[in-house]
Formats: C-alpha cells, structure tokens, sequence
C-alpha cells in the first residue's frame, strides 16, 4: 500500500509539472517600450576536428604544456613593466595549487558514488587531464597566427609571460614583418635540448 501511494504522488507531481510547462509562453518577450525580444538560434562553428574554437584551443593547450620533451620560456614582469629575467623552462610552469592526490577523500563506501583515486580512496574530486587534482592560478592563453603559444598571469607579485619560443621583451615587434623577433641563439639551444629530452624518453624502459 505504501509503495502505491508513492507511486500515486509521483504521478500528480508529474502531471503538475507537465501542466506547468505547456502553460509557458514561447513567444518573444516585449518591453514597455515596445522593442521584441529578439530570438536566434546560432550554431557555433565547428574546424575540421569537430571542435568550436574553444575547444580547440584547450585541446592545443593540453597538447604543448604536457609535452614532456618542450621547452618553455617564461619572462618575469615587475607590475610597473620592467622585465626582470627571461629563462627556460622544463616542462612547465606549475602552479602551487596543483596537488597529485585529492583533498578530499573518504574510506570506501561513504562516496559510492564517486571514482576511486589509485591509493583505492574514493573522492568527490575529478583528476585532470594532466593526471593532477587541484586548480591553476588563473591566468589567459592564445595563440597566434603562427600557432606559437603564449599564456600571461600574475602570481607572486609578478606578471609573466610563458611562450613556448623565445623571444625579445625590450623590442618586440619587427616594424616590418609584425612579428615577433626570435633570438638565433636561444631558438638554437631549444632545438637541441628538445630533441636531447625525445631522445631520453624514447629510450626509458618499456616504450
């Protein structure tokens, strides 16, 4: 009897909420002055992939900063503008909020509901594509036309800008191309430390 009186509330509470539906108007708003709400739809257009430009973007993304054989430059900014150092990076710059295990967490069976972490834990926390939990301190990525990589942030007290090709903070711009001056150098050292780090990888144990 229980089960059928339940049963019967959530029948009328369905009707309710069906009735409440078909009751709500799909015509275009309008204003005390007038002016009708203006209804598109527009479809977001998609690449060759199937990705919108936000996706792909990310995906790009994930794809240069998790290349373990890259080499990255960050350049340090003082917040008044002066350039402090530019160096590069292994890797990738890392943010402190960035954890290899999840804060929470719980004895199984208290979030049935939830994956279980590699140490048999399970959490409500969802690991990242990187393999890492936490969150990056925030900060605005791009790339240009080139399809050069270029992230800026604040942290510390310091603005910086990480690219994944170096270049001249004091005198960015060609005047005739409109592109960015790269130092022979510098571009030199990072061919080669990229390929020194493809070829340790390709030679660890088990690849």
């Amino acid at each position: 009897m229980k089960n059928n009186r339940w049963i019967a509330i959530g029948m009328v509470a369905m009707s309710v909420y069906l009735m409440g539906n078909s009751c709500r108007s799909t015509t275009p708003q309008k204003s005390s002055s007038g002016a009708t709400q203006v209804v598109t739809v527009f479809q977001v257009p998609k690449n060759s992939r199937g990705n919108t430009a936000e996706q792909q973007n990310i995906d790009d993304r994930i794809r240069v900063t998790t290349d373990p054989t890259k080499v990255m430059w960050i350049h340090l900014i003082a917040l008044d503008g002066k350039i402090i150092k530019r160096m590069p990076v292994r890797n990738k710059v890392t943010s402190s909020g960035k954890r290899l295990e999840p804060r929470h967490a719980a004895n199984s069976g208290q979030y049935g509901d939830y994956p279980n972490t590699t140490s048999g834990w399970e959490t409500d926390e969802f690991i990242q594509p990187d393999g890492t939990y936490g969150e990056s301190d925030s900060y605005n990525f791009w790339f240009d036309p080139m399809g050069r990589y270029h992230q800026w942030g604040t942290a510390g007290g310091l603005g910086y800008l990480l690219t994944d090709y170096p270049i001249d903070l004091e005198n960015p711009e060609d005047k005739i191309t409109g592109l960015y001056n790269m130092s022979t150098a510098a571009r030199k050292w990072q061919l080669e430390q990229e390929e020194n780090l493809r070829t340790k990888e390709n030679s660890r144990p088990g690849l």
